[in-house]
């Protein structure tokens, strides 16, 4: 709700136009005579319908934009060993299966001369079962000689294979003993913990991957608000970096127990993240709209931004083409942070100004 203090002359002049009669609960209008909105000057303007909405108020909240935790994926190293390199910084984008971190350990090193060791059994394995197949045809081998044999083969094959797993599973390279953590999705490095040349231990934390198209908020409630937020309720969100703005997003869960530290119960809001706008750390507020008990009507919602405070009575700019805009008065029965409800002064479809309409007020009742 904006404030307009006027010079004593224009106050002599807007007491002429009124006839300086007391204000009346009846609409009244102050008409623009010869006045029309510039090309230049409209593009600096902004203009919204006036609808019938429920009356509700706003449940104030604060909160802070976290990871989608469904999306984030945290990188831990699976084997000891030291840093050989890092590939990525923080922020940014990695596709799928690109090598992020790569570590040099023992682990590697073991898993390689165990697969040449069965590597070389399998050759003189099959190099053996070849030459007992000639002698079983020459009666100089046995037929249960053969199948021993040919066991052996399978048991080395079966060994080959489960080293082959476990290299595939750590990314490993037998050659050189270097494991490599790949991204196992494609996202935004947003956290990062290690660096060239570390010694990191089993489990130790490396690298988070996550997508940021979609974050969280998270959202204390205190027990007084708690029966007004539930699943699925809409809510707005704003913060001090992008001023004038709102986001839309909803309730996606309350959670089902109290915070006993905190003495809150803890709820999660799911935002979608245009241009990635919204970064996680970032403290926001929480609009919950809540219905008036006992209070179900609707009512002209007029946009908080567009009412102008003058002489203890409210105005907004009507609009109706660049040649045609009035003053209104307005009288305002209820009002939360975003609209304000009135009865009369307005209609329903009606447009009025909502930003630098104070300009235009000034310009319109001191015509």
């Amino acid at each position: 709700m904006k404030s307009n203090f006027l010079t004593p002359l224009t106050l002599l002049s807007i007491c002429l136009l009124w006839s300086c009669q007391p204000a009346k609960n009846e609409a009244q209008t102050i008409p623009a005579k010869g006045f029309c909105l510039s090309a230049d000057f409209k593009n600096q303007i902004k203009i919204d319908s006036i609808q019938k909405r429920t009356v509700f108020e706003q449940i104030a909240l604060n909160g802070v934009i976290q990871y989608d935790q469904d999306e984030l994926a945290a990188l831990k190293s699976p084997i000891p060993g030291i840093v050989q390199s890092v590939s990525v910084k923080m922020g940014d984008y990695v596709e799928k299966g690109q090598i992020l971190v790569s570590l040099k350990g023992t682990s590697v090193n073991d898993l390689g001369k165990e697969l040449r060791e069965l590597e070389n059994s399998k050759r003189l394995t099959e190099s053996k079962l070849v030459s007992l197949r000639s002698l079983l045809k020459d009666g100089m081998a046995s037929q249960r000689e053969l199948e021993e044999m040919e066991s052996e083969l399978k048991a080395v094959q079966i060994g080959i294979s489960h080293v082959k797993a476990n290299m595939s599973l750590l990314n490993g390279s037998s050659e050189n003993g270097v494991f490599y953590i790949r991204a196992p999705k494609a996202g935004y490095i947003v956290d990062k913990k290690v660096s060239p040349g570390m010694t990191v231990g089993d489990d130790a934390d490396l690298l988070s991957v996550s997508k940021l198209n979609e974050v969280w908020v998270s959202v204390n409630i205190y027990a007084n608000n708690l029966p007004f937020v539930k699943n699925g309720a809409p809510v707005k969100i704003t913060t001090l970096a992008y001023k004038g703005e709102s986001f839309d997003g909803y309730i996606d869960q309350v959670a089902n127990f109290f915070d006993p530290e905190e003495r809150v119960v803890k709820a999660r809001i799911k935002l979608l993240n245009k241009d990635l706008r919204l970064k996680p750390g970032m403290s926001v507020d929480v609009l919950v709209e809540k219905v008036v008990s006992g209070q179900e009507e609707r009512m002209l919602a007029i946009p908080k931004d567009a009412i102008i405070l003058h002489n203890n009575q409210n105005f907004v700019v009507r609009y109706k083409s660049d040649c045609d805009l009035s003053v209104k008065v307005v009288d305002i029965v209820a009002e939360n942070e975003t609209y304000a409800f009135v009865k009369s002064g307005v209609a329903e479809g009606d447009q009025v100004l909502t930003e630098n309409e104070l300009i235009v007020f000034d310009e319109l009742i001191n015509r």
